[in-house]
């Protein structure tokens, strides 16, 4: 009876005890931005410890608050301090307060700043991609920095389903490459810097200049209907924090590069990354106009990485609800890495074509960015920007190979030594007007247009084929071919144009939860219109002839061209209209219209539809000494389609933190402009050209996906997608006596099936407000596997262009089956002092590099991993340290082909990236 009494007994003092508390709860409202929930906006009950911060959907709850009296003390950086006095806490009772934020005059700079400063950070971003209704993933630029990024192809490639081609700079979107993709700007398209690509380079742009990336893998009818894949968007930069200046330095080295003895470079092309002549000098074919070397520079200075930012921002008030901000950046970036491997090219009977067991690469790169961007805010209501971006790349490369090449030094006692020099220089402007408009209480117009030039230029690409005699170690150059020893121009220029109006009526007003959704009309005009023009000047050689494959110019210059040695001849031979370059011309005009509805049909179902019609036409017209498309016979090539293009997005919360989403659509793709002009490219090993009986695929997507976010910054998701392409285009391997042989086709309908998981989670966290001190380990991991499944033709059709499958079907180029991208970073904040250190692994199982026709079998690439070490230190909030080293395992690179067994056909390794870097905030 005892134990009875005092059991009840501490029950009462429990119930009493709890009774004497109460709690606080409610909902912050942000007034910049129309009365949106307002995340992370700190909450405390003045003269005590006790607070909170508002979650995602900007609610707060304070429980086990003694019974009293407060003063409740609502704040947010950058916005007023909104203080609520005599705030009664009574025993078991819950005190709701809701209220809203805004900016003071004083501080509206600091607000500005915030919003805009959030669209880099990984919390922020995941609110965004938890609230939206369509289906889309980003990376913004503190989630970048901290996984130790450089450039926007790094960024994709650290997002689900996103894989880089090893070798190039194309992303592969869930098996999807350069051409089902589409990339744009702040929304606005984006032309391709080369002539062999839809898209531009994504490593043009260094972070410096990128506030986040986002992947749209579901489409919606605001986005173009050329994309199966995937629409890649960069948000640039804008102003962040109060502005001031910043700069950095960094330099490093690659472990393989460094030990190069000598390094050997290009004549005619310097390290700042400017080619000396991007045009040719030539007037008359028996005149020797060059005044640079054919063989390569040999440098013994120490190939060391450089780098070096600046940036530089500040706000100024216009009247009294306007203000003006300008941000500036400007970057230098250059790197070196040699490699040292095989090139081999085995026939479909185990016989080599081209053999190199000697492929040596040395490869220098330089970008140069500058971009600016300025934006005034008129008021509240009405906001314009103008960015403009101006990016100069120049990539140099010198491959040296050793080993046998049929026609020229297959024999005992002979070895074919091919040299080839290339250099690639772009240049991209953007220019872009933006504007922002509130019209009432009811409507938003959004207007937008652009004009892009590019330009790409490989200037005096040199190419030399050497016959080295191991009995008697002489050397001679290579005769027979005109194109053994070559030079070789090409310039390619572009104009890209766009408007876009999208003008948009919510059913209701503004505010989320005073309006049912919103109707949206967009009207989108782009033309494009490409100039592509080349030549070779060949040394047509009367018979192999001795040098010095250190001093060619010794036996080829003048005296040689009048002694009859050599003569010049071009693509068009040594007559007339011998100096006309071969040329494509393309243009295209894209017309678009588009509505769509968001509706919320309850507090938890929410649906975006919409439809898309677009109208395309495309026209390419072409000159080579094979082929003239203003023949008699032939003409322009002309490809006119439109499209009714249909998508729905739905969205059903089914609870707080877990979401479920499914997505369907219909797209296309376009074949590009070099896909259909028959012009022959010559790479050191292979060729390459257009095939004008191409035609667009029509794709269809679909995807489902759940997601659930158990804190701010944590989430778990999951996905199931699939994709069917109707006519297929893929590049395809054409038989070769000696170099591999590339053209593109419809080669049949592709199937593609998937599942995506991701997870971001805090393994630890320990937060003490009172000595600002954050302690946190947080893991990520995303992971793909795939299915794909491409079913060729029927033989006959193919045979028709020339083309003959080796197999029924085949998995796509590009896709591999499994991608694994995954990160620990432990974090350490003490004071304004950071410490932060990340590991990154990345891995792609084994894929599809090149279909196989003419019985050989697919090249395949093998499988690889990435590690990556990221340290960095901040001392204070003005100096910064960064040590990086990237590809840490080193693996090497493999390509194969079953002929019938395995066998290599490239081989390489990359070697281990290391880098410092320093940044200062004056």
């Amino acid at each position: 009876m005892k134990k009875i009494t005092t059991f009840l007994a501490c029950l009462f003092v429990g119930i009493l005890f709890a009774q004497e508390k109460g709690s606080i709860s409610g909902m912050i409202t942000d007034k910049e931005s129309n009365d949106s929930p307002l995340p992370f906006a700190n909450v405390v009950l003045k003269g005590t410890t006790i607070g909170t911060a508002t979650d995602f959907d900007g609610k707060y709850t304070i429980d086990n608050i003694p019974v009293g009296t407060y003063i409740v003390e609502f704040s947010f950086t950058g916005y007023e301090t909104v203080t609520i006095p005599n705030v009664v806490v009574e025993a078991g009772k819950n005190v709701v307060i809701d209220t809203k934020l805004g900016a003071t005059a004083a501080a509206l700079e600091e607000v500005l700043i915030k919003v805009e400063t959030s669209k880099e950070k990984e919390e922020a971003l995941l609110l965004e991609q938890k609230n939206a209704v369509k289906i889309e993933q980003k990376i913004g630029a503190q989630e970048l920095s901290r996984k130790g990024v450089s450039d926007a192809t790094a960024a994709a490639t650290k997002i689900s389903g996103v894989a880089k081609q090893e070798g190039s700079n194309k992303v592969y979107v869930r098996g999807l490459g350069d051409r089902y993709n589409a990339t744009t700007l702040n929304n606005l398209p984006l032309p391709s810097n080369d002539p062999a690509n839809k898209n531009i380079s994504l490593d043009l742009f260094p972070t410096d200049v990128i506030q986040n990336l986002s992947v749209s893998k579901a489409f919606s009818y605001s986005q173009t209907g050329d994309a199966a894949g995937a629409n890649i968007n960069i948000n640039s930069k804008v102003l962040q924090g109060k502005g001031g200046l910043t700069v950095g330095i960094s330099s490093g080295f690659n472990s393989q590069t460094i030990g190069v003895g000598e390094f050997q470079t290009i004549d005619g092309a310097n390290w700042i990354g400017f080619a000396d002549h991007t045009t040719h000098q030539v007037t008359d074919l028996t005149v020797y106009p060059f005044d640079d070397n054919l063989a390569t520079n040999k440098s013994g200075v120490t190939p060391l990485n450089l780098g070096a930012s600046v940036n530089w921002g500040k706000k100024y008030d216009v009247g009294e609800e306007g203000s003006f901000s300008a941000f500036l950046v400007g970057s230098f970036s250059s790197g070196y890495t040699f490699r040292d491997g095989i090139s081999i090219n085995f026939n479909n009977d185990g016989t080599f074509g081209s053999n190199y067991p000697e492929a040596k690469e040395f490869k220098y790169a330089s970008t140069k960015v500058a971009m600016g961007n300025f934006t005034y805010k008129i008021n509240p209501n009405n906001k314009i920007s103008y960015n403009a971006l101006l990016v100069q790349s120049n990539d140099q490369k010198v491959q040296d190979y050793l080993g046998t090449k049929p026609d020229v030094a297959d024999n005992e006692n002979e070895l074919a030594r091919v040299v080839q020099q290339t250099q690639s220089q772009n240049l991209l402007a953007v220019n872009q007007l933006l504007s922002e408009h509130k019209l009432g209480e009811s409507y938003d117009l959004n207007l937008g247009t652009s004009y892009n030039i590019v330009k790409n230029d490989e200037p005096n690409r040199k190419k030399n084929i050497f016959i080295i005699n191991t009995a008697d170690e002489t050397t001679l150059l290579a005769s027979g071919t005109p194109r053994n020893n070559s030079r070789y121009y090409h310039n390619l220029k572009e104009d890209d144009i766009t408007a876009k109006v999208s003008l948009s009526r919510y059913l209701g007003n503004r505010i989320p939860d005073e309006n049912k959704g919103k109707v949206t009309f967009d009207y989108t005009y782009r033309n494009t219109q490409r100039d592509f023009e080349a030549i070779y000047f060949d040394y047509n050689l009367s018979k192999p002839t001795a040098v010095d494959p250190n001093n060619l110019e010794a036996t080829l210059n003048q005296e040689a061209i009048d002694n009859n040695v050599f003569r010049f001849t071009t693509g068009f031979g040594s007559g007339d209209n011998a100096l006309d370059p071969f040329t494509y011309n393309g243009g295209k005009t894209i017309q678009s219209a588009s509505i769509g509805l968001d509706y919320k049909i309850s507090d938890r179902f929410f649906v975006n539809i919409g439809g898309k019609f677009e109208d395309i036409k495309m026209e390419v017209e072409w000159l080579t000494n094979l082929t003239n498309s203003n023949d008699e016979n032939g003409g322009p090539l002309h490809i006119d389609n439109t499209y009714v293009l249909p998508s729905l997005n739905l969205k059903y919360n089914v609870s707080e933190k877990h979401i479920l989403r499914l997505a369907a659509s219909q797209t296309y793709t376009y074949p590009q402009f070099k896909e259909v002009a028959p012009f022959v490219y010559e790479g050191i090993d292979y060729l390459e050209s257009g095939n004008p009986d191409l035609k667009p695929s029509d794709n269809y997507n679909i995807d489902l996906k759940w997601e659930t976010y158990p804190k701010k910054d944590e989430l778990i998701s999951a996905t199931i997608f699939g994709k069917q392409i109707n006519e297929a285009i893929n590049r395809i391997e054409r038989i070769s006596a000696a170099d591999r042989n590339f053209t593109y086709a419809n080669l049949g309908d592709a199937t593609i099936a998937g599942v995506e998981v991701e997870i971001k989670k805090n393994l630890y966290t320990l937060e003490d407000d009172t000595s600002e001190k954050v302690q946190k380990v947080t893991f990520g991991a995303n992971a793909t596997y795939m299915y794909t499944n491409l079913k060729f033709k029927d033989a006959e059709e193919l045979q028709e262009q020339g083309i003959s499958v080796t197999e029924e079907e085949s998995e796509l180029e590009g896709a591999a089956p499994l991608l694994i991208n995954s990160d620990i970073s432990y974090r350490h904040i003490v004071d304004k002092k950071e410490f932060l250190a990340t590991l990154v692994f990345s891995y792609q199982a084994d894929k599809v590099y090149g279909i196989g026709s003419n019985f050989n079998n697919n090249t395949v690439q093998k499988s690889f991993a990435n590690l990556d070490l990221i340290l960095e230190r901040k001392f204070n909030e003005r100096l910064g340290i960064k040590l990086k080293a990237t590809n840490l395992l080193d693996n090497k690179i493999e390509q194969v082909r079953d002929v019938p067994q395995e066998l290599v056909m490239r081989s390489y390794n990359r070697g281990i990236n290391f880098s410092l870097g320093m940044s200062y905030k004056f």
